[in-house]
């Protein structure tokens, strides 16, 4: 081949790749939109992305024989590829989309694997049966006179346009943050696989290929070199598109991954907000020690550090005057600016949930690692709950309580997977609120956003995660330090604070920190996260110790789930409803309160809520659970907490401590199972078929008291 020639060529598949790439960057596009970036940029950056790749395979594709002509025979010419393409492209989302129904109609994995398989057949061969008559419709429309590129370009949007459908499906289900990483990657794949082994066996005509020859390559070019200057010059938008997720987004973080110099899993390119690609102790996420003239967390500027409030001068007691109306000292910098006396029945009320921490694996409830100091100091001083309990092991019915006070089930709501809070709810913020207190929070996980109802009610709502995506990178750092930065405005007026942080980093994925080492393996990184996330309620407790209205906080400190590790051969959270799904740590420590522990009986966290409102004196009518006021202040004679509940899909738990319920739902009659915690703390051994009165007695308690999942 002539260099010409060969020019021509690399032309040619630059000027098909663009055309590809583009047209796979699409899904990229929406989903980057959505994680706070703009669609242009979403399209630009994902089509730079693919572009190299695209453009080699077309190169290869069409060096092994015009397209897939090369690999299923000369004779069988473009109509075979497009047969086949149009095959993938019509069965991938019909699996994709019978998968989706058996997840949600049937629950056993055996039987569902089986189904699928079964149905999957089926479904590939109907699909098959389209394909084939697709192509002999289009090879009819070419006999009667139509261009065969047309009838290629119509057949590729129709296989191509499911799995876009599909792809669009994935990012409204992920709530607007994004589909699953890998779920997004696969569709994206699929795309591009089948646009480019169509597109690469279109041949371009002459004129169209001298134009291509002279246009593709620089064009090619500039489209790159823009993409990469937008990176630079807004690392945000590397970090929205790798949010996004999807095969754009894998590539880019492989880019970014690969410009970390210092080991710290950040780059300093590609979306990477490295500062300091020469010390791994500086990095998005990191903690930044207050005062010492370093930016570690690579914000732009160094965390001042909270100054002890102003004492008033000491004047001799020969020099003050006789009178008794001596001018009071200056107040401290940060007390309320108006003056006004603030109510002493009515604290500032920190809530602190700590998502995805299970209690046994806090120093503070006996683990033998020391993850939690500060939890630990903080219960010295206040009352640790020995037994509490989450409404339920996954996300949406364990937060949900906390903003409305009533179940997930029993809160108004769409029926999406992560649904939004309907408006009519009286949520506890906007309680608060009308009660006179100042309200805010401080949101670290996608979910909770405004979009979806979490904001009602209060003053200020802060979403760390516009800055950091939490499921890939380190929250807990930025939640602090907006935490500090609402407590330090709010607390130069004069209403009480009413303040929700939410800590997210114990969640999977899981992260090294320097210096938390606890273990190799899943279990070992989780201690770690634990006690990152121990450390920032550290960094709070630091600057509240030194706000002059320290002696008026009331502190709620609480696990919202747990995680599993394999102990009764399930990982991850949501499905179960064993101990280490369940049991979390709570702590309230209270203004002038004494330090004890409660186990008498189990408590929920269903309990926050009305907790919260009996210490702002705010209404509580129709909110679920009791107000832990009492056995926060050791009142010997507070009754007993009514037994507790706990919901997974299909599944129900009680806990009448020390005994335990489940209940797995079945269609002809359900499975119980009994445990006695105070001696199976571990839930090794099911008493339900000794002790079947105990067994009756919890399931007709449960059907009294439960309200549905």
């Amino acid at each position: 081949m002539t260099k010409t020639g060969w020019t021509m060529r690399l032309g040619e598949a630059c000027v098909l790749a663009l055309a590809v790439a583009a047209f796979s960057a699409v899904p990229t596009a929406l989903r980057t939109s959505g994680a706070g970036g703009t669609l242009l940029d979403g399209l630009l950056v994902g089509t730079a992305a693919l572009l190299p790749v695209v453009t080699l395979s077309i190169v290869l594709l069409r060096a092994a024989g015009r397209g897939l002509r090369g690999v299923i025979g000369a004779g069988a010419g473009p109509t075979a590829a497009l047969g086949i393409a149009l095959w993938i492209g019509l069965a991938l989302p019909a699996l994709a989309v019978l998968a989706g129904l058996l997840k949600a109609l049937t629950h056993h994995r055996g039987l569902g694997g089986a189904t699928f398989g079964v149905l999957g057949a089926f479904v590939v061969v109907a699909c098959a049966l389209v394909a084939r008559r697709m192509v002999e419709a289009g090879q009819g429309l070419v006999a009667r006179g139509v261009r065969p590129l047309y009838v290629a370009a119509g057949g590729a949007v129709v296989s191509v346009l499911p799995l876009l459908v599909v792809a669009a499906w994935l990012y409204r289900a992920s709530g607007g943050a994004g589909a699953s990483s890998v779920s997004a990657a696969l569709v994206d794949l699929a795309i591009a696989v089948l646009a480019t082994a169509l597109v690469a066996s279109i041949e371009l005509s002459d004129r169209l290929l001298k134009l291509a020859s002279a246009l593709g390559v620089p064009f090619a070019a500039v489209l790159m070199i823009a993409a990469s200057a937008r990176l630079e010059s807004s690392p945000p938008l590397g970090r929205a598109v790798q949010a996004g997720g999807g095969l754009a987004a894998t590539m880019l973080s492989a880019l970014e991954r690969w410009t970390d110099r210092d080991g710290d899993g950040m780059g300093a390119h590609f979306g990477g907000m490295d500062c300091d690609e020469g010390d791994p102790r500086r990095h998005p996420g990191a903690e930044d020690v207050p005062g010492d003239g370093i930016d570690q967390d690579c914000s732009g500027a160094d965390t001042p550090r909270a100054e002890p409030p102003a004492k008033a001068p000491t004047t001799p007691a020969s020099a003050q005057p006789p009178s008794s109306t001596s001018p009071a000292p200056a107040p401290a910098p940060s007390a309320p600016a108006e003056g006004k006396p603030l109510d002493p029945a009515r604290p500032d009320i920190l809530l602190i949930t700590l998502d995805t921490v299970r209690a046994d694996h806090t120093s503070a409830y006996g683990y033998d690692q020391k993850t939690t100091p500060h939890l630990e100091e903080l219960a010295a001083r206040g009352v640790l709950f020995e037994h509490a309990y989450a409404t339920g092991s996954d996300t949406q019915r364990a937060l949900a309580p906390l903003v409305s006070g009533k179940p997930l089930s029993q809160t108004p709501h769409n029926r999406r997977e992560w649904p939004t809070l309907a408006d009519e709810m009286d949520s506890v913020a906007e309680r608060m609120k009308r009660a006179g207190y100042a309200t805010a929070a401080v949101v670290s996980f996608t979910w909770l956003s405004e979009d979806r109802g979490f904001a009602q009610g209060f003053d200020r709502f802060e979403p760390v995660y516009r800055e950091e995506h939490p499921e890939r990178s380190v929250t807990g750092a930025l939640a602090t330090r907006a935490a500090l930065s609402v407590l330090e405005d709010l607390g130069k007026k004069d209403a009480p604070i009413f303040l929700w942080i939410h800590l997210f980093d114990a969640h999977e994925r899981y992260l090294e920190h320097a210096g938390l080492r606890f273990g190799r393996g899943q279990p070992g990184l989780y201690d770690g996260e634990v006690a990152f996330v121990d450390k920032q309620i550290g960094q709070i407790a630091a600057f509240v110790s030194k706000w002059s209205r320290a002696s008026r906080v009331a502190w709620i400190v609480h696990g919202s789930h747990g995680e599993g590790f394999d102990e009764h051969g399930e990982k991850g959270h949501g499905s179960e409803l064993y101990e280490e799904m369940i049991r979390v740590p709570l702590v309230i420590a209270l203004p002038g309160g004494r330090p004890g522990r409660h186990a008498d009986g189990a408590v929920s966290t269903l309990d926050v809520a009305p907790t919260v409102l009996a210490l702002g004196n705010a209404p509580s009518d129709g909110v679920s659970g009791v107000s832990l006021l009492p056995y926060a202040r050791l009142d010997s004679n507070a009754p007993r907490r009514p037994p507790v509940l706990a919901h997974a899909s299909k599944r129900l738990a009680l806990i009448d401590w020390p005994l335990k319920l489940m209940v797995i739902e079945r269609k002809k009659q359900n499975r119980n199972f009994l445990f006695d915690l105070g001696v199976d703390p571990r839930e090794t051994k099911d008493l339900s078929e000794g002790r079947p009165d105990d067994v009756a007695r919890l399931v007709k308690l449960a059907a009294e008291i439960a309200p549905s999942p």
